[in-house]
């Protein structure tokens, strides 16, 4: 027997579906820069693969660089998250280190997320327009990162240069998977960076505690 509802269905408000449409202009963007690359991620081919009209596309983002923008909060606020629940609950330098390299790892590694805001950084530096809309963003988030993972508001010079370091080989290892290079033969590698980068996080750690 079906059982119909009497409960009057409830519609969606405006503004779900505008969020609705803005996660699944973002989400077409991250795919196409990973896949593509950033010239191609054009914005008629990001509304053609997120299911929206050119004009709806530009309501939300009138220009390429705007997308792109967000496309950097979006992975910031993910960045955060995943970084909050691998530490959660460690309060000890060791176990807070090894959960802080192991959650690098992932990001990098898994999804097009980190691979596509590559892609925007490297496009930066010929691209006066989309340098404009993304500076003060890319500011925000290194200053955020540095300081929430160091606790502090003002972290060790120290910190600063390994967080940096790491930044780049992690860049790095994004532009490898883009050359094809599969991750397996870089989890070695990856292995002895770990071993350096987190002798040299204790003994900050370790000074802080």
């Amino acid at each position: 027997m079906t059982v119909v509802s009497l409960l009057p269905r409830q519609r969606r408000t405006q503004a779900d579906r505008s969020a609705a449409t803005r996660a699944r202009i973002i989400n077409a963007t991250l795919s196409m820069l990973q896949t593509e690359g950033y010239a191609a991620t054009t914005i008629q081919r990001i509304a053609k693969a997120a299911g929206v009209s050119l004009g709806a596309l530009q309501h939300h983002y009138p220009t390429k660089s705007l997308i792109m923008a967000t496309v950097l909060r979006h992975y910031a606020v993910k960045r955060a998250r995943i970084y909050r629940q691998a530490l959660r609950l460690k309060v000890d330098p060791v176990t807070r280190i090894d959960a802080m390299m192991d959650a690098m790892w992932h990001m990098v590694t898994d999804g097009p997320d980190f691979i596509a805001t590559v892609e925007i950084e490297l496009a930066r530096r010929s691209d006066p327009e989309l340098r404009a809309a993304t500076e003060s963003v890319l500011a925000r988030i290194d200053q955020f990162m540095t300081r929430w993972l160091a606790r502090t508001a003002q972290p060790d010079t120290h910190f600063i240069s390994l967080r940096l370091i790491n930044s780049i080989l992690l860049r790095g290892i994004a532009v490898e998977i883009a050359r094809g290079t599969a991750v397996e033969d870089m989890e070695e590698a990856y292995a002895l960076w770990r071993q350096f980068s987190r002798q040299e996080l204790l003994k900050i750690f370790r000074e802080d505690t």
